[in-house]
């Protein structure tokens, strides 16, 4: 092991039941840099619930398509179209039966559709709106802005329906219904269309597919790999409620998980020094989060591969999926290790080392041994 200034924590969990494999100085708090927002975005991802992470059920029967949207208010229609394209050649019959529902008033996941903004449609004129203080950037869709008034009877929250490029003032719904329409047309189907508000789906029988919402996963692969603090931003911001209540929500979520909440995070994004939290319940945070979470996993690349680990942990191909962190005097690995039958969730803090390339290195060489550097781990045991 190579000599580094300053002191370092270490935590290995076992994924499957969080129970502890190895640790070392695991109850100090550490400052957790850019790995903080691998911890945000499992805290981000649960709060959604599964209905938002994958927001679109697509299923077939025979000669029947269901459509089914749950709360995504950055599905595009685009994406729609060539969702249903692929599908319609799956149908023999000349005509498809299509279903397209909803969820049932007072069903709301984060700030998707729900049935009452479908049926009234009380919005304004298309106007410019995105995740980020209200402007427009490339790759993100426009929206109808719904009427946030505090009338009984009104949504209270943004709720942001996506139309169909050139469709100023239409009915969401028609839009939906004419993008599903023109689409099976193309591919020389008939169309009959139902729409219907659902509150439950009986899918038996039905062979069902899942679409997850493309922005999502597009501002999750560019936070995980490449660190990049306006995604990240834009994630807190909007699924947050606001930068302001991001500490709040942190805290809160790991009191659910009966946590210590005396931790201090004053943001999402990783860069101030003044985030400190206990490197156990860091790693634990991920651990116990991270279970049915494909997109939080799929947006880790593996060692080496892309982003800030491509040439990172090179003896070590495949068998670490981990989010970096540097700040001065600050250095972080924390991640999933695939070495056995089971996977190991790790956390590595170097904290006061002004020497980054050595830090680095240190960390590197500490999961190359505490993994034996083979399949299955050998160190085991509290070793504070």
């Amino acid at each position: 092991m190579m000599w580094i200034l300053g002191y370092f924590s270490e935590v290995w969990l076992r994924e499957e039941t969080c129970d502890p494999v190895r640790l070392r100085n695991s109850e100090e708090y550490v400052v957790p840099a850019s790995t903080l927002k691998s911890m945000w975005a499992i805290i981000l991802l649960n709060r959604l619930g599964p209905d938002y992470r994958i927001p679109t059920y697509v299923a077939i029967k025979g000669n029947a398509l269901l459509l089914r949207f749950n709360g995504d208010p950055f599905l595009k229609l685009r994406t729609l179209d060539s969702i249903v394209r692929a599908k319609a050649k799956e149908f023999k019959s000349r005509t498809v039966y299509v279903s397209i529902s909803f969820p049932r008033w007072g069903e709301r996941y984060g700030y998707g559709w729900t049935w009452d903004d479908i049926k009234l449609h009380r919005v304004s004129p298309i106007t410019p709106v995105s995740l980020n203080g209200g402007k427009l950037f490339p790759d993100t869709a426009l929206g109808f802005k719904v009427d946030t008034s505090l009338r009984e009877d009104t949504v209270v929250g943004d709720t942001y329906l996506i139309p169909y490029p050139g469709y100023r003032y239409s009915d969401p719904l028609k839009v939906v219904m004419f993008v599903v329409r023109r689409a099976l047309k193309a591919e020389g189907k008939r169309v009959r269309m139902e729409v219907r508000e659902s509150p439950t789906l009986n899918l038996r029988g039905f062979r069902v597919d899942t679409v997850m919402s493309p922005p999502l996963k597009n501002m999750l692969r560019p936070i995980l790999t490449y660190s990049l603090n306006f995604h990240m931003d834009m994630l807190v911001a909007h699924y947050s409620g606001g930068i302001t209540q991001a500490g709040k929500r942190f805290r809160r979520f790991m009191g659910e998980l009966g946590m210590d909440t005396v931790a201090y995070i004053f943001d999402g994004s990783g860069l101030s020094r003044y985030n400190l939290i206990k490197a156990l319940d860091g790693v634990y945070l991920v651990c116990a989060g991270s279970r049915g979470l494909r997109p939080y996993i799929d947006s880790l690349f593996p060692s080496p591969g892309r982003g800030t680990l491509r040439l990172r942990l090179l003896k070590m191909r495949d068998m670490v999926h981990a989010k970096t962190g540097t700040l001065f005097g600050v250095s972080a690995l924390l991640g999933f290790y695939s070495g056995c039958n089971d996977r190991y969730v790790f956390g590595v803090f170097v904290q006061n080392s002004p020497l980054v390339k050595r830090s680095r290195d240190f960390i590197d060489s500490l999961v190359l041994w505490s993994s034996g550097g083979k399949r299955c781990m050998v160190a085991k045991g509290d070793e504070r």
